[in-house]
């Protein structure tokens, strides 16, 4: 009996401390489990972009509030209507970190709670037109909103034609026109007639790349003709003039201003930037012997006015040739005089209230005047009788022309020029044997 009560006695004992081992033992792990599971997060757990992953509470909450300023800080979201654009400013996104971090879902991707409180502010700012109907508004807010919730530093770029529910807003309309007058129109601009040059978006164009590419020979003539009509048309448009030659003098088929010479012989170019991102395409065509070209394309938001400033013009001087073949009385035009041009051309960039954006200077155009060379017959004074001389050498089959004994200028007031603005190509030529004179030559 005492053995039983002792075999007993051990037996409660043995159980106790078994119970109470494992007690301390498995109820420590157990604890253990449950706090790591309410206060660490688990592998996977992300908040935006920024691993949580064995992080508490308060150190997940600190770790994305570091994370958001960096994001404040280094981040732009632009809005882009046709071309105008438009910089969100952060500070109208209202961040709760608290409820991110109380929300978050262990071993999952969690974004940040987040509102933006200004959209129909940020839209009138791009066009006073743009309406929220017109706009997939939630897909755009969507948008906006994902480049918060993940954190991740970047540049941003949403264009808000993507968004609009008409979806014929960027369909090629006809931007603007210029018609050569038939009267210049030669049979090499047929090589053009049907061919569609596409500008395109955010990219530079060459017009002789172009030809080398697509046409072939080409004049110089017809190039420059070419190239006017397009420098006309993309004018009254955003692009951005790169390299454009004008001539020495104007040609009857270009406007004061608006003249734009390529000469492949002269690496005269004309280039220029379509800074859209969009691409534009310019056509030509012939109607009644009229050439025309078109640059077509989505709308500009924008107007650009063309403003010709400061135009003036020069008199040319009357340059006098004496020659002896020519009776006193009797004179020649040799070269017909032309008066000299000067314009400045400006674009105005208006929005689509009217209101003045900026104002740029495109051109300064200047075509030197082509002073007058008129031949004369020689009138010589001695005392008091007056005598014609001879000319030695002269040729009585020569061209009188070519016979001068002396040449003088005359200025717009009618009046003598001094010989330093005499034209120098038809000064008498300044040789060793001028400084001792000519035989026979009469005293002056």
């Amino acid at each position: 009996m005492r053995n039983q009560h002792g075999i007993k006695l051990f037996l409660v004992l043995m159980i106790s401390v078994a119970y109470i081992f494992s007690f301390s033992h498995f109820g420590t792990l157990a604890y253990g489990a449950i706090v790591k599971n309410h206060d660490f997060f688990a592998e996977g757990t992300k908040i935006g972009s920024l691993s949580v992953a064995g992080k508490t509470a308060n150190e997940a909450l600190q770790l994305t509030d570091e994370e958001l300023t960096k994001w404040l800080n280094e981040t732009t979201i632009t809005l882009k209507y046709k071309e105008n654009n438009e910089q969100l400013d952060l500070r109208y996104f209202t961040f709760d970190l608290t409820e991110t971090v109380q929300k978050a879902k262990n071993g999952q991707s969690n974004p940040v709670s987040v509102q933006f409180n200004s959209l129909d502010e940020t839209l009138y700012s791009l066009s006073s037109r743009l309406n929220k109907e017109d706009i997939a508004l939630e897909e755009l807010e969507a948008e906006i909103m994902r480049a918060a919730q993940l954190l991740e530093i970047g540049s941003y770029q949403i264009r808000i034609e993507d968004y609009l529910l008409d979806g014929q807003s960027n369909e090629p309309q006809v931007i603007s026109e210029f018609q050569l007058d038939s009267a210049f129109v030669e049979n090499e601009l047929d090589l053009f007639i049907g061919k569609t040059i596409e500008l395109k978006a955010t990219s530079q164009f060459s017009l002789l790349d172009y030809v080398k590419d697509e046409i072939g020979t080409v004049s110089a003539l017809t190039l420059s003709k070419i190239s006017t009509s397009i420098y006309e048309v993309i004018l009254p448009t955003n692009f951005e003039m790169i390299e454009r030659h004008i001539s020495s003098e104007l040609p009857e088929y270009a406007a004061l201003g608006f003249e734009a010479k390529v000469d492949p012989e002269l690496n005269y170019d004309l280039i220029f930037a379509n800074g859209n991102e969009w691409s534009y395409f310019i056509e030509f065509e012939k109607v009644d012997d009229v050439f025309i070209t078109y640059l077509k394309g989505p709308t500009l938001l924008n107007r650009y006015i063309l403003l010709q400033e400061d135009e003036e013009s020069f008199k040319p001087k009357t340059i006098l040739q004496f020659n002896s073949e020519l009776s006193p009385t009797e004179s020649r035009v040799k070269v017909a005089g032309k008066d000299g041009q000067f314009i400045k051309i400006y674009r105005e960039h208006r929005d689509e209230n009217g209101a003045v954006l900026k104002k740029e200077l495109i051109s300064e155009d200047f075509y030197p005047p082509i002073h007058q060379i008129e031949i004369t017959g020689l009138i010589v004074s001695t005392g008091d009788s007056t005598v014609t001389p001879g000319t030695e050498n002269a040729e009585a089959d020569g061209d009188p022309e070519s016979q001068t004994g002396e040449s003088t200028s005359i200025d717009e007031n009618g009046e003598q020029a001094p010989p330093s603005d005499r034209d120098h190509l038809d000064s008498p030529k300044n040789d060793e044997n001028s400084l001792w004179g000519k035989e026979n030559e009469i005293p002056k």
